[in-house]
C-alpha cells in the first residue's frame, strides 16, 4: 500500500482501539449500573411479593375453610334427612302393623282372598291363637324398631 496507506491504517487502527476500549468501558459501566439497579429493585420487590403471597395464602385458606364447612353442612343435612326417612318409614310400618292387628274379614266383589282368609281365621279361633299372634307380632316390630335405632346410632359419618 504505501506510506500514506500504512499511516492512515495505523491511525484508524489506533482510533478504533481507543474508541473500542472507551466504548467497552462505557458498556461495562452501563452493565454494572444495570446489575446494581436490578439487585436493588429485586431487594425492594421481594418483601412486597412475600407479603402479597402471604395474603393470597391466607385468603385461599379461608375460602377453602368456608368450602369445607359448606360440604360438611350438606353431608350432615343428607345424613339427618336419610335418618329421618328411615325413622318415618319405621313409624309408618309400626302404625300399619298396629292398624292391621284388628282384622275384620269382609267379602269383596272381585276376588275371594279376603273371604277365604276370613274363613281361615274363623276356623282358627277355636285354638285361640289370635292373642299369641298379636303379642308375637308386636314383639317382632318392637325388636325391629330397637334394632333400627341401634343401627342408625352406630353409623359413623366420614371417611374414617
Amino acid at each position: 500500500m504505501g506510506v500514506i496507506g500504512d499511516a492512515f491504517g495505523k491511525l484508524f487502527g489506533f482510533l478504533g482501539d481507543l474508541f473500542g476500549g472507551l466504548f467497552g468501558v462505557i458498556w461495562d459501566g452501563i452493565k454494572w449500573i444495570g446489575n446494581l439497579l436490578g439487585i436493588l429493585l429485586q431487594s425492594l420487590l421481594d418483601p412486597i411479593l412475600l407479603f402479597f403471597e402471604a395474603i393470597y395464602g391466607l385468603i385461599a385458606g379461608l375460602l377453602h375453610l368456608l368450602f369445607m364447612i359448606g360440604v360438611l353442612a350438606v353431608k350432615l343435612f343428607l345424613v339427618i334427612f336419610e335418618t329421618a326417612k328411615i325413622l318415618w318409614s319405621l313409624v309408618i310400618g309400626f302404625g300399619k302393623t298396629l292398624a292391621s292387628l284388628s282384622y275384620s274379614p269382609s267379602s269383596s266383589g272381585g276376588h275371594g282372598y279376603s273371604e277365604m282368609i276370613g274363613k281361615l281365621f274363623k276356623n282358627l279361633e277355636v285354638l285361640q291363637l289370635n292373642s299369641i299372634a298379636y303379642i308375637l307380632l308386636f314383639m317382632l316390630w318392637f325388636m325391629t324398631a330397637i334394632s333400627a335405632i341401634k343401627l342408625i346410632s352406630s353409623i359413623r359419618v366420614g371417611g374414617d
